[in-house]
């Protein structure tokens, strides 16, 4: 991945994480364009097909022959144009647009520190309570008739270096800068390639890769994700164009193929690398567009699965890693990442990804494929899960350098007492109970169809007693909603947050207090009318700009809405997709962020969500968060086990018309279209699978 500043520019010394990185290492620190030495004017930048930016600017004015000549502004378009596959790939093209031929220099600089990613976290600011020993340095150049390389033996011993092809050649060099002097005539145009290809170990760059080439592959694999995926239409224009599409885009920026298939990197700049939780929550997410990130996430993690005890990286047999570096500070185990299994909701939630898939295609092939992950995930729950054995799923910290809390709220304050202290560990948290169930009750029912009725039983019990045990312990009278955690003493911690959202989703809640949580949700403290905020307004620890304490999170809230649809609160299902559906068609580039401020909508002054600082952007289950409200207004709920699905759309205000096509479902492709008169919405199926049967209803009620 690259990120630049607005200009295309990776400024020397920069201080923002701007980089070219591959493999945990900034493989490029600075990258720099100049004419005559001056930065240009940018007119403006995007990046409407995802992978291809596009910079445009024109030049300062420009002193020639020490002052005898000038050349006006805007005498000169400069266009920058790049991508990335398999390294960085840029296109410069400067045209002379006046009257007068020039005579100009333009000049590159290029510099690699191959600061391994948890140190320039660290110097960005991002990254607090690791103290690291190594850090990355600039490297000395070596030239070469293809360009420039360099390279650094890092203390693991492995050879990491950045080759930069540079398809024209210099006129001239000095270190790390390269110069060209141009003349260009009256309308003529010069055309600089660059190629920036990063190396690890022995292995030679992939010189297969340069810029047309390149481009080429990207084109035809973005050719592929949109032919693979499903299409999803509607007469909106911010959202079809804008919203839905830009999500869609970003989830395959984010998608990476690995031997196992395809599987969803957390998000941009930080966590480019395998995440249990994000990519799990994600893979439910996108089920209706592409259930192939859901297999290839399955199988990742299945690989990866705990084998033993390690208490330096929270590892146990059966239990869903948290993440994984693949780094210098990793490779000298200055980290615990290699894998890190410190997530206490991934392996619950990887038996609840792995019901969904079944929901949605019924590949009993691949479920007797990822059977012995599953057991081994059950047993991990009931042995190291409950670490206590009083039948709820708890966490405590052990790895030096770990994460304190571990469920989806994962920052150090975001588990508190009243007074603001932290909670005294272990912890179990609500929502986590809920996956828990989630997984049982489903298991249960699909055991119950491939004929293991002994297995079956045995689930269903424990997902009885679960649900007996958790009303006991996490309700609370007082406030009429469930608590947010257990701490080590079983005192509930009495917090008004957003995670009862997933119990409902998990279907967890006995119907009557469901009915009580819906409420709350939506109340003022905590609907701040673009979404559902993390914690209550009236929580002594709100703050609306705080990462888990009061800010909105739309993957948050598209697990919420499901929960309520499920438990038949389609108005307030409804509130909460069109809440998070305006923020995000209101946020830069139509993009759905990690999180945003959890500020009061202000109807008065029609002001937009405000932003989030340093939000993750893409993320993808912020980008997948689009895709499952959507399944949620549309009502789809799949049962293929069963041979059949649910479409029920509820009424959804921004749109007239949604037009679904090839999404697979069973042994083949679903298609319908929604139509939004004014009354029930109708719906037209245009195909599906012979053996499924389309009910247009919502499914059973839950008891």
């Amino acid at each position: 991945m690259v990120v630049s500043d607005e200009m295309g520019d990776i400024p020397a010394g920069n201080l923002k994480g701007l980089g070219l990185y591959y493999s945990d290492t900034r493989f490029l620190s600075a990258y720099e364009f100049r004419l005559n030495g001056l930065q240009p004017i940018l007119l403006s930048s995007s990046v409407d097909e995802s992978y291809v930016a596009t910079f445009q600017m024109v030049n300062p004015v420009l002193i020639m022959d020490e002052g005898k000549r000038r050349i006006p502004q805007q005498s000169l378009s400069i266009r920058r144009s790049r991508f990335v596959y398999g390294g960085l790939h840029e296109r410069i093209g400067v045209q002379n647009c006046g009257r007068d031929a020039v005579d100009i220099e333009c000049s590159l600089l290029v510099e690699a520190d191959f600061g391994d990613i948890f140190n320039v976290r660290a110097n960005a600011g991002s990254l607090s309570g690791h103290q690291l020993e190594f850090f990355g340095q600039q490297r000395p150049v070596e030239e070469n008739e293809q360009g420039i390389t360099l390279s650094y033996v890092g203390l693991d011993g492995v050879k990491r270096r950045t080759e930069v092809f540079l398809h024209r050649q210099p006129s001239r060099r000095h270190g790390n800068r390269v110069f060209y002097d141009i003349h260009l005539e009256s309308k003529e145009t010069i055309i600089l390639l660059i190629d920036i290809i990063p190396g690890l170990g022995t292995d030679d760059p992939a010189l297969e890769y340069l810029y047309d080439d390149a481009l080429t592959a990207l084109q035809t694999s973005y050719r592929r994700w949109n032919s693979q995926t499903t299409t999803t239409r509607t007469d909106n224009a911010f959202l079809d164009r804008g919203l839905i599409r830009r999500s869609q885009m970003d989830l395959r920026v984010l998608v990476e193929e690995f031997d196992t298939g395809l599987l969803p990197m957390a998000g941009l700049p930080w966590y480019s690398v395998p995440f249990g939780r994000d990519a799990l929550v994600s893979s439910i997410q996108t089920l209706m567009i592409n259930p192939e990130i859901a297999r290839g996430t399955l199988r990742y993690l299945a690989e990866h699965q705990g084998r033993q005890q390690d208490p330096q990286r929270e590892e146990e047999p059966g239990k869903v890693l948290h993440e994984i570096r693949f780094g210098e500070l990793a490779n000298l185990k200055q980290i615990p990442h290699t894998p890190y299994y410190g997530s206490v909701d991934s392996t619950p939630l990887f038996l609840v990804c792995a019901v969904e898939m079944m929901d949605w295609l019924n590949d009993r092939d691949f479920f007797v494929e990822m059977l012995p992950a599953l057991l081994d995930a059950l047993q991990w729950i009931d042995r190291f899960g409950d670490l206590d054995q009083d039948g709820f799923v708890e966490y405590r910290e052990r790895a030096r350098g770990g994460v304190r809390n571990q469920g989806w709220k994962d920052s150090s304050d975001s588990l508190l007492y009243p007074d603001g202290r932290m909670v005294d560990l272990p912890a179990a948290l609500v929502e986590v109970q809920g996956y828990v169930y989630q997984a049982k009750i489903g298991l249960c029912r699909l055991f119950e169809r491939l004929d293991q009725p002994a297995m079956a039983a045995k689930l269903g019990r424990e997902a009885a007693e679960l649900r007996r045990r958790f009303e006991a312990k996490f309700w609370m009278d007082s406030e009429q909603f469930y608590a947010q955690a257990l701490d080590s003493r079983k005192v509930p911690i009495p917090s008004i947050t957003s995670n009862p959202g997933h119990c409902l989703w998990a279907g967890i809640c006995d119907p009557e207090r469901a009915e009580l949580v819906s409420e709350r949700l939506l109340s003022p403290d905590l609907f701040s009318g673009w979404g559902i905020r993390t914690l209550a307004s009236s929580s002594p620890h709100y703050n609306p700009m705080s990462y888990h304490n009061g800010t909105v999170w739309p993957h948050d809230n598209s697990i919420a809405a499901a929960g309520l649809r499920r438990y038949r609160r389609a108005d307030d299902a409804a509130r909460v997709i069109e809440g998070i559906m305006e923020a995000g068609i209101r946020m830069p580039d139509y993009r759905l962020p990690e999180l945003f401020c959890g500020f009061k909508r202000d109807m008065l002054y029609n002001t937009g969500p405000a932003q989030y600082l340093v939000s993750c952007n893409p993320q993808a289950w912020g980008a997948g968060a689009a895709f499952h409200l959507m399944q949620t207004a549309l009502g789809i709920v799949p049962d293929a086990t069963a041979g059949r699905v649910y479409l029920n759309p509820i009424p959804f205000h921004m749109v007239k018309n949604v037009e679904v096509r090839g999404m697979r479902i069973g042994t083949g492709r679903l298609s319908f279209k929604v139509s939004y008169n004014g009354g029930r919405p109708d719906v037209d199926v245009i195909e599906k699978p012979d053996d499924l049967a389309v009910i247009i209803d919502e499914p059973p009620v839950i008891q």
